[in-house]
């Protein structure tokens, strides 16, 4: 395989990336999950974005399938397996990519756009990460249709929850490429 392109997170905007884009649900993990369900509900998206892997199963477990499952078989950096992602990997499409910590591969973020946009068209889609998926709910906020929701995890313990919006969209756009720079060595 070739090298990587690679854009780095610069360390001014660590911070940054610590508040929450969206709704912030600090409560137990059902419990948000549970709510997670009862706006998806409310809100009707057209598609639901999962990233990480202790999320998306608990947003399974409550009854709200993804069309997009971003997963790279970690939970706070410790490996973390399951049987019911196991099953989402067997039963939905499945998109392989490599993306370092503290980055954003040029392949990832191609591998979640890709996903996001088959996942629009009905198909449901599982990116499986080399590395680490945290930062990719960036560009899955960037790529998903307007009403869409994005739920990813905050390291803290809460579940964010994303009603995209073009604006929203755009804004997470302008982020990146102020936020990250080419990556010396990718």
């Amino acid at each position: 395989m070739g090298a990587v392109k690679l854009l780095k997170l610069r360390e001014a905007y660590r911070e940054v990336l610590r508040v929450p884009l969206g709704l912030s649900l600090y409560r137990e993990p059902r419990e948000s999950a549970r709510l997670l369900v009862e706006i998806a509900g409310l809100i009707q998206p057209p598609l639901v974005v999962a990233v990480g892997d202790f999320v998306t199963e608990n947003l399974v477990r409550a009854g709200l399938e993804p069309g997009v499952a971003v997963l790279d078989f970690r939970s706070r950096r410790e490996g973390y397996s399951s049987e019911l992602l196991e099953a989402l990997v067997r039963e939905y499409e499945v998109l392989r990519c490599r993306n370092p910590p503290g980055a954003l591969s040029e392949e990832a973020v191609a591998a979640v756009r890709d996903a996001v946009r088959r996942a629009a068209g009905g198909s449901r889609v599982v990116v499986v990460v080399e590395g680490e998926e945290d930062l990719l709910a960036l560009p899955a906020i960037a790529s998903a249709p307007p009403r869409a929701l994005v739920v990813y995890g905050l390291w803290l313990g809460a579940a964010v929850a994303v009603v995209c919006h073009p604006l929203i969209s755009e804004g997470v756009e302008r982020f990146i490429e102020k936020a990250f720079e080419p990556a010396s060595d990718g």
